[in-house]
């Protein structure tokens, strides 16, 4: 059983350290590191440094191609790349040091062409064998119909091979109608995507945790009435829900010294996506057992500075004490 990753719109992550955020004044950088971003790209980092390779499939913009390709050669990661028109969008990463504070503004990204975008679903057609797991991961790039996600979603399924979504609102919301086996959305996006909505600004993470998680439940249900097969939910410091049916499971998160949560969601579904692959074909999956190892990957991931980062023997150490319980 494989596991392909496609990453629509790829993005540089440039992460600049400052001593404050402080808006309206002029600034310098103590420190600023350009690398491969995407959240196909944080899936494949972690699922790499646990010892499952994934290859991915990404449609690139030909005039960045050359740095985007290196970046991505130095990590060791395995990559189809796709030429398309346009430049590779930035996403800028604010680190503080007075405060710990993470402040993100993700470029839109260059709009993506009909001819474009069917060359990349032909490549992931043709990339996927039955028993596959197809991880489609990230935003879309604007103007491009989110419908092309359905007809995406139905040649996988065509392939007998079964596909998890983790995009920008407009295109879940859309998927949906397709049946999607896993979705994994965080709070934000899952109510915009039900509202048919947009969620361009994230906050869900500094409320109350037993609000989040309250939306989070009802969040993950309302999707799989509306087709999801299996809806996880992230909700940040409070946990993750997971619903099938009409049944609703929560884990809480594990506590730890937060670096930066840039990647957490990403790390969860690798998490989740390593432990669904180990399943063999015909075999139940044990979803409660997938979700609290994508708990660990996440919580691991927030203790270190680059989106994905993580040490095998440390999210086992977690994984033992969330199977114990023994934390706060």
């Amino acid at each position: 059983m494989a596991l392909i990753i496609v990453n629509p719109n790829p993005v540089f992550d440039r992460t600049i350290t400052v001593n404050e955020l402080i808006p309206g004044a002029v600034m310098r950088t103590l420190n600023v590191e350009l690398t491969a971003g995407g959240k196909g790209i944080n899936v494949a980092r972690v699922l790499r440094a646990l010892g499952r390779a994934a290859p991915l499939i990404i449609p690139t913009g030909a005039q960045d191609r050359a740095q985007y390709e290196s970046f991505l050669e130095t990590e060791g990661a395995q990559a189809q790349l796709i030429d398309v028109l346009g430049p590779i969008r930035t996403s800028s990463i604010y680190l503080e040091q007075v405060s710990n504070r993470v402040t993100v503004v993700n470029d839109a990204g260059h709009p993506m062409s009909k001819a474009d975008w069917n060359a990349t679903h032909e490549s992931i057609i043709a990339a996927t064998e039955s028993g596959d797991i197809v991880l489609v991961m990230g935003s879309f790039p604007p103007d491009l119909d989110p419908n092309s996600l359905v007809s995406l979603i139905d040649g996988i399924h065509d392939q007998d091979a079964e596909v998890l979504i983790d995009v920008n609102p407009q295109c879940l919301s859309a998927s949906l109608s397709a049946n999607p086996d896993v979705v994994t959305p965080n709070v934000d996006e899952a109510e915009a995507a039900l509202q048919q909505g947009r969620a361009d600004v994230m906050d869900s993470h500094i409320l109350d945790h037993d609000l989040t998680r309250d939306r989070a439940e009802k969040a993950a249900l309302k999707l799989c009435q509306r087709g999801a097969r299996r809806a996880f939910v992230t909700a940040g410091a409070a946990g993750v829900a997971m619903a099938s049916g009409d049944q609703i499971e929560w884990a809480a998160s594990y506590p730890v010294e937060a670096v930066s949560a840039v990647g957490a969601g990403d790390s969860f579904v690798a998490g989740l996506a390593h432990e669904w692959s180990a399943t063999g074909q015909g075999q139940v999956v044990d979803w409660a057992t997938a979700m609290r190892f994508g708990v660990a990957t996440s919580a691991n991931s927030c203790e270190q500075v680059r989106a994905g980062g993580v040490s095998p023997v440390r999210v086992q150490e977690i994984m033992s004490s969330l199977r114990e319980k023994s934390y706060p």
